[in-house]
């Protein structure tokens, strides 16, 4: 497939294209038919988030393990409306619901709420121990099996982050990925590659982006080690026993 902007990277197989840059120059030059579902988890201010605004004397103290940074301050609506041409299944805090779901120009189908094996922060006021997952569609999801509204999946402990420090378990993505019909899954904030880790492990074609180059280099290696597992593209061993071809073989 010819496109506008060609992938920095695909594999030998075209079932993965990825790109390092900017999703809101890329996407628009996507084929509509290429994409069956978008999985993404946006990472917009998490340096913002206040441990424990009530504490006296630790009213500015704020989340430190994450990277200051200096574009994601505020969602920008325009990652909400490239992403409405497709099925979509954004990650976000409830607070944010709101202003998410007035960005898309797709309705809401359904919120899951991803329930975590511990909580992720201090009491504000209470500790939270869940993160939110918004579903979007122009004419309803069509989905490969029952699924309730509330997920139990554990978390990857902090101190066991090695790929990118907001990673999500691949058990919670793959669930995810496999929930919605489609053969092909495409994740515009791809970070450390998770999505496309699932995308791959389910034989569905993974179209990728991510503007860290870091994190880019992360998620393709995650994503080769990944494809050589799958049985495509493993190379056929036949093992040769010369006793039953005679002396000569």
């Amino acid at each position: 497939m010819e496109l506008p902007i060609q992938p920095t990277w695909e594999s030998d197989c075209g079932t993965v294209k990825l790109w390092l840059g900017d999703c809101l120059k890329i996407m628009p030059s996507w084929p509509a038919d290429a994409v069956d579902v978008v999985v993404v988890d946006p990472p917009f201010g998490v340096d913002g988030a206040i441990l424990n605004p009530n504490s006296k004397g630790r009213r500015d103290r704020h989340n430190t393990w994450f990277q200051k940074p200096d574009w994601d301050k505020e969602i920008n609506p325009e990652w909400c409306r490239a992403c409405s041409r497709w099925p979509t299944c954004w990650f976000g805090n409830w607070r944010r619901r709101l202003e998410v779901e007035s960005a898309f120009e797709t309705p809401i189908r359904c919120e899951i709420i991803w329930a975590k094996d511990t909580h992720v922060g201090p009491p504000c006021p209470a500790a939270m121990q869940d993160e939110r997952m918004w579903w979007f569609s122009a004419s309803g999801l069509k989905t490969t099996r029952f699924e309730t509204t509330i997920w139990n999946e554990p978390i990857i402990p902090t101190w066991a982050h090695r790929r990118h420090r907001n990673e999500k378990p691949e058990g919670l993505m793959i669930r995810a990925v496999s929930w919605v019909e489609g053969k092909s899954v495409a994740d515009p904030f791809m970070g450390s590659g998770t999505t496309g880790v699932a995308a791959v492990r389910l034989g569905r074609s993974f179209w990728g982006i991510e503007l860290d180059p870091d994190h880019f280099e992360t998620a393709k290696r995650r994503i080769q080690d990944e494809l050589r597992k799958v049985a495509f593209l493993e190379p056929k061993t036949v093992i040769v026993q010369p006793e039953l071809f005679g002396p000569d073989a």
